[in-house]
């Protein structure tokens, strides 16, 4: 009985080994080509992760309704690309514009189908040369095994959906690589491999009013940032390290300290004197192990290359804007050069609706003049304050 046991834990052992063997090679052929494709297609830089590659169209795909194109590899062969309903509505909706009718997939027009049609054909025509084709396959084969790789689709905004991929295995020919003469891996094998962290720069209190009025070209100062320290964060993990300042990044300007780099109205509603906090960090950023190993031993890191990337504004964790990164005296900040309206006010609003909840007390209000005390005390017993219009004493700009 302890024999069969140890044999059977073998053979599971074999075949985890297998399955993940089997989704490695996929993920490394298929995935970077998928997601090329897809932003190339779309003109939107998407991730693509592959989450499962199943015998059987799985859970994940079967509740759901396709969008679905077949490529004959020969008569009897095909590759099938099927586009989940959220992925063909989001994109639909982007490409030919917002469509307020509820939508059915079933019902797309023509000009709809031949879009995805045609994104289809572009996606296999990427991967058209991992597959064997023509006399390359068996023929008269009318019963086959398939992989079917399910892929996420998002970008930074937004989740689009379920992209799933059909492959025959006869048409495919999975690369064997030979072992190494000693088996056993150094850490120096790992150093040069590469993982996805987040890096943030610095954070500032700005003010409601400033945030609304945010526009293209402003520059905004990150009060909590020194130039050449940065954060890793990493598995829920926060490591601050050194970092080689780009002189490149370097701008001489006047900034408003006091508003976090951005200029203030002379006139504003009461409410736009809140202030939240905005967070500046780069898009995820692939960092080599080695790189990773020097900054936890608090080595001063060169990472050059990543001072291109786009750097996100982030307020109750969304994305109000992006821009480039620029050192201000000893300071971060962001020119922005995109702005994402509608995150913008939802942040500001959650931020004026709190603030509004915490703040209840009247404000003060201005003694009236000497000669009015009596009339306005008056007055005062004929009406109840909260009847009192304040809107009837707002000043326009266009009358000052």
């Amino acid at each position: 009985m302890r024999t069969g046991n140890f044999e059977e834990t073998e053979e599971i052992s074999e075949f985890s080994k297998d399955l993940n063997r089997t989704f490695s090679w996929f993920d490394a052929n298929f995935s970077q080509i998928t997601k090329a494709a897809a932003s190339d297609f779309w003109n939107e830089c998407f991730s693509c992760r592959l989450v499962s590659v199943s015998e059987n169209i799985n859970i994940l795909a079967s509740s759901d309704e396709y969008f679905v194109t077949q490529v004959r590899l020969n008569k009897e062969v095909s590759v099938v690309l099927r586009l989940s309903k959220q992925i063909v509505k989001t994109l639909l909706d982007e490409t030919l514009g917002m469509s307020n009718k509820s939508f059915n997939i079933e019902k797309i027009t023509e000009l709809e189908a031949r879009v995805l049609t045609e994104f289809n054909n572009f996606l296999y025509k990427n991967l058209d040369h991992l597959f064997l084709k023509g006399s390359q396959l068996p023929k008269n084969i009318y019963t086959y095994d398939e992989c079917h790789l399910t892929y996420f689709l998002r970008s930074d905004k937004k989740s689009y959906g379920k992209l799933i991929i059909s492959v025959p295995t006869m048409a495919i020919t999975p690369e064997i690589l030979p072992l190494r003469d000693d088996a056993a891996f150094t850490l120096e094998d790992f150093l040069t491999s590469c993982g996805e962290v987040d890096i943030e720069v610095g954070s500032t209190r700005i003010k409601l009013n400033d945030l609304k009025q945010l526009e293209t070209g402003d520059v905004v100062l990150l009060d909590h940032s020194k130039a050449g320290e940065m954060t890793i964060r990493l598995n829920n993990q926060k490591i601050p390290f050194h970092v080689v300042p780009d002189a490149a990044l370097r701008e001489d300007m006047d900034v408003d300290e006091e508003n976090g780099g951005k200029s203030m109205n002379d006139i504003y509603n009461m409410w736009d004197t809140i202030q939240v906090e905005m967070g500046a960090e780069f898009e995820k950023v692939k960092l080599s192990l080695g790189e990773l190993k020097q900054i936890s031993e608090g080595l001063v890191v060169d990472i050059g290359s990543v001072y291109d990337n786009k750097i996100d504004l982030k307020v109750e964790d969304k994305i109000i804007a992006s821009g480039e990164l620029v050192i201000i005296n000893d300071r971060y900040g962001v020119r922005v050069n995109e702005i994402f309206t509608e995150e913008k006010n939802t942040a500001s609003n959650n931020a004026q609706i709190a603030q509004e909840t915490y703040e209840e007390a009247p404000q003060p209000q201005e003694p009236a003049p000497q000669q009015n005390q009596a009339s306005q005390q008056q007055a005062g017993e004929e009406f109840n304050e909260e009847d009192f219009d304040y809107s009837d004493f707002d000043v326009d700009e266009e009358d000052i």
